[in-house]
């Protein structure tokens, strides 16, 4: 009976897991101020509560401050990155891929974001500065 009970709790760690993961990587992250020429911007990651056939969860990363730095994504995520479709403030269309290079809970996140056709436009990194 005890090993029993030992191999159900580590199952239902396991399963755990990934729901602790997905709110590890939501929240407000700040980048740094004068990063590319511009003012630190601010983004917030929200999980949007779907589950989708092909991946782990849909997020909408919402970024607010001068310039370049208004924009809003919704994506799909696999394995903690999301590759969305982004729509910025002048109405320029493009994608951006969230990547967090130490995991999700480190804090840490990279965005890169790219025209229509692909061609790169910019990589910020942001830190995260709340929990939710």
């Amino acid at each position: 009976m005890k090993k029993f009970s030992s191999m159900l709790l580590a199952v239902g760690f396991c399963a755990a897991l990934p729901i602790s993961a997905q709110t590890m990587i939501e929240g407000v992250y700040l980048s740094s101020s004068g990063e590319n020429g511009r003012g630190g911007c601010t983004m917030e990651v929200k999980n949007l509560g779907k589950s989708p056939k092909y991946g782990d969860n849909l997020y909408a990363l919402i970024s607010t401050g001068e310039g370049a730095c208004e924009w809003t994504a919704v994506g799909l995520a696999k394995n903690y990155g999301i590759s969305a479709g982004m729509v910025s403030s002048g109405g320029m269309s493009g994608y951006v891929s969230a990547k967090w290079p130490f995991g999700p809970g480190s804090g840490r996140v990279e965005i890169a974001s790219f025209e229509i056709d692909g061609k790169p436009l910019n990589t910020v990194m942001f830190s995260k500065v709340d929990a939710k």
